[in-house]
């Protein structure tokens, strides 16, 4: 389920009071800082993904998420890559110079089946498959992206609903 600002929110019972300290097993909004922008003296993010926390990793959050949070994940993924392409080209860069750039900086996201693929090539390292877990979940760049739990407020996009327990 995708909740936009242009889009009332459905009738999903009592708002949650989000602890910005989640503890494993808890289910919150991530985001990281590439999704931030400053907003009216704060901060506010593109978009968050409902899931749950996993693990910290460095004081990270790595978390799961069923497989349409993921596929949004990768789809905004590929929308970023369109537009740093369009960035990249209008600052006067140019093929191959662009495409090593892209790939380092926004690497590309794709669908193998029920795998998704990261390819890091650009960075010298495997491709990355993440595949679900048991329960069908993924953990979505988890130990690799600085993710953190936010307000579910503080996002422009939301993509999920977190469970409850």
């Amino acid at each position: 389920m995708e909740l936009t600002l242009e889009r009332p929110r459905p009738e999903t019972g009592m708002l949650l009071d989000l602890d910005p300290f989640l503890q494993p097993g808890e289910s919150g909004y991530f985001a990281g800082e590439w999704l931030e922008y400053p907003y009216d003296g704060g901060r506010r993010f593109e978009a968050a993904y409902a899931g749950t926390l996993v693990r910290r990793w460095n004081g990270w959050a790595v978390w799961s998420c069923t497989r349409d949070v993921a596929a949004a994940v990768v789809t905004d993924q590929e929308h970023a890559r369109r537009h740093w392409r369009a960035e990249y080209r209008a600052h006067g860069m140019t093929e191959p110079r662009l495409s090593r750039a892209l790939n380092a900086d926004v690497p590309e996201m794709r669908w193998d089946g029920d795998v998704i693929v990261v390819d890091r090539s650009a960075l010298d390292e495997p491709e990355l498959r993440i595949e679900p877990d048991e329960r069908g979940r993924y953990d979505v760049m988890g130990g690799h992206w600085m993710w953190e739990e936010v307000p579910v407020d503080a996002a422009d996009t939301v993509h999920g609903v977190v469970e409850r327990p």
